[in-house]
Formats: C-alpha cells, sequence, structure tokens
C-alpha cells in the first residue's frame, strides 16, 4: 500500500528496538501514512524480508552490523541512519553506590571494558565476570542462555553472596529487578567522580532500507544525531584491532555550544572555552559541535589511554579520520616494551600491557 509503511525491528538483550520504535511511531506527528511495526526473528531473516519488499525499514541493534555490511548492500539494501542513543549507560545492581561498597566487595560485569573501568574507580574490589564467579563458589554455573544471567545474579545479590553486578538498563527493566540501580555515567555531575565510556553501539538502533527508498519516509525513523553517532562509531570500530573491540570505550553525541560554554564555566575548563571560539575570539553560535571520546584501560585499570574530540559538525569526518591516526599511534606506542636508556637499565614494561 503507498499510503502504509511497515517496519521491521529486532530486539537485543541491551536494545528494546520494538518499544522505541512504537513510542517514537506514537509520538510522531500524525500523518496520511499508516505505520506498522512487525518484530523478526533474526537478522537474516528480517534482510530477506526488507529486499522481498514484506517490509519498508528494518531498525535493529547497531552492534548487528559489524560484518555485515556487505550482507546488507548484496541484498539490494542501504544503511540510511539510526536513532539517538537514550540511554546508552550502564547501571550497577546494588543496595550501595559504587564508591560505598565495602572493601573487597564483589562485582560481576560479563563486559571486560567494565570491569577494568570498575577497577580504575576501586582498585581494591574483586571485579569477575560471571564465569569467573565459579572460581569463589564452584556450584555456580553461567547460564548458556544470557537472559537468565541477571536473575541468577540477583539471588546471589540477595542472599549476600555478591556485593552487586553491572547489566544494562534494558536487562535492568526486562528482569523487573527490585534492588536499586546506580547507573554508571559518562559524565558525572560530580567532580572527580568515576566515569564509564560505555561499549561500542550500546543503545544505538541502526535503520536499513531497500535501495531507493523516498527520503522522506527513512525520515520518519532516522535523526540526525543518530545518524553522526552510527558513522562515527562504525568508522572507528572498522579501523580498530578485533583484540581492542572488548575494551574500548566509545561514545559520540552532539553538544550545543551554550551546554558547552556552561559546562566550561562550571569547571573552569579553558581548554574546552576555546573550542567554541573562532580564530578571531568570536563565539560560534550557528553550528552544532560532535564531541567523540574514545579510551582504553590496562587490565588492573591502573592505566588508561584516552582522546577527545570537540569540532564543529562541518568537520566532524575529517577530524574522524585524524582522530584514528592518532590512536593508532598512541596504542602503537603504549603497547611496545619501552626501550633501555643505558644497558645496564631493567627491561620497562609497556604502558599498557596485555
Amino acid at each position: 500500500m503507498e499510503n502504509r509503511i511497515v517496519v521491521g525491528t529486532l530486539d537485543s538483550l541491551d536494545c528494546h528496538v520494538t518499544s522505541q520504535i512504537n513510542s517514537h511511531l506514537e509520538s510522531s506527528e500524525p500523518s496520511d501514512i499508516e505505520n506498522s511495526v512487525i518484530p523478526v526473528e533474526d537478522f537474516e531473516s528480517g534482510i530477506k524480508s526488507l529486499s522481498e519488499g514484506d517490509l519498508d525499514l528494518f531498525a535493529f541493534p547497531a552492534s548487528d552490523i559489524f560484518g555485515r555490511e556487505q550482507m546488507i548492500s548484496d541484498s539490494g539494501c542501504q544503511i540510511i541512519g539510526a536513532r539517538t542513543p537514550r540511554r546508552p549507560s550502564l547501571v550497577l545492581v546494588s543496595s550501595d553506590r559504587l564508591m560505598y561498597q565495602p572493601k573487597s566487595a564483589i562485582i560481576v560485569s560479563d563486559s571486560g571494558l567494565i570491569r577494568r573501568q570498575l577497577l580504575r574507580a576501586r582498585p581494591d574490589l574483586q571485579v569477575v565476570s560471571p564465569e569467573g564467579l565459579s572460581a569463589l563458589y564452584p556450584g555456580f554455573q553461567s547460564p548458556e542462555d544470557r537472559k537468565k544471567l541477571p536473575i541468577l545474579l540477583a539471588e546471589l545479590l540477595e542472599k549476600g553472596d555478591i556485593d552487586g553486578f553491572v547489566i544494562s538498563r534494558a536487562e535492568y527493566d526486562e528482569t523487573n529487578q527490585t534492588e536499586r540501580r546506580h547507573t554508571l555515567l559518562s559524565q558525572p555531575n560530580e567532580r572527580g567522580a568515576p566515569h564509564f565510556v560505555p561499549p561500542p553501539y550500546s543503545d544505538l538502533i541502526a535503520i536499513v532500507s531497500r535501495a531507493g527508498l523516498p527520503p522522506r519516509l527513512s525520515a520518519k525513523l532516522t535523526e540526525p544525531e543518530g545518524n553522526t553517532v552510527l558513522w562515527v562509531q562504525s568508522r572507528i570500530m572498522a579501523d580498530l584491532d578485533s583484540s581492542m573491540h572488548g575494551i574500548t570505550g566509545l561514545e559520540v553525541r552532539h553538544r550545543q555550544v551554550g551546554a558547552i560554554l556552561r559546562q566550561a564555566e562550571e569547571s573552569r575548563d579553558l581548554v574546552l572555552e576555546q573550542s567554541c571560539h573562532d580564530p578571531d575570539g568570536e563565539i560560534y553560535h550557528d553550528e552544532v559541535r560532535v564531541e567523540i571520546r574514545i579510551e582504553t584501560i590496562s587490565k588492573d585499570g591502573r592505566r588508561t589511554l584516552s582522546l577527545e574530540r570537540l569540532v564543529a559538525m562541518s568537520e566532524y569526518q575529517r577530524a574522524v579520520i585524524a582522530l584514528l591516526m592518532d590512536w593508532s599511534i598512541l596504542i602503537k606506542e603504549s603497547t611496545r616494551d619501552v626501550p633501555r636508556d643505558h644497558p645496564s637499565d631493567e627491561d620497562a614494561t609497556p604502558f599498557l600491557p596485555e
């Protein structure tokens, strides 16, 4: 039907695509085009239905794109954009906030990045993966079905065997957790508080259509900020070595100049303030800035390697290329053995040991 658009959706444990798309379409301004949302079983069936004309758009977690770009193209489809992440930060499920946890508290997370970030904030913690819990409690077995993991961890938390665990906000809502949650913010409100740059593609919904879909239809789901986030993160992830994917934090977002200036004034950050001035000292007011943050951390959490960029919207693609060149040099230099200054010197380990 010409006046009907059918959207296929694919949910994951970390990203409830169907509910987000339904909420967006229900809140959109009325139009002469009817909307229909149909959940699909898996990525392959969704792309097949899209290429055969059963769907007009296909929305799914952006993490599913990685390594499937050629498959999408061969099916006569194209990636047209994304939805802006709403809740990319993970949550700590525990009775106490992170900094109020007892000494040697046991915190469980299945993300290597989050475990390292937790140790950076609190080196005294016992941070373990679900599989590592079996070493502490021989009777515990990590379930094959990841949907059951938050429920099992909640039982251990209730019995006092662990002090907390980290999951996505979507998992917290889906499993009806009764314990308090504490968001692991990437930009904490308190100065000096630990920060947690989220894993790549967190809460990012990608949109795919058949080639040639009218822009007015694709614009019903995509958002300018989401499009930027998807382009930048996909470009960076494609350039990173696969060994870095699970231990790299990545955040991309749009920033208004006014908000940046207020933040610079509160934190007395002259560098941040100067990023909003042109060479003549005039303040840019007419162009959104793109903020990019990338970091990786040593296994013990003691050393962090990070880069940040804040650039005008018109320059962000060139800035990403420059960022990747700088990041590659940083990784190469920080992971190599430190040369001796004198033959009698002792061997020095890399800044970021494996």
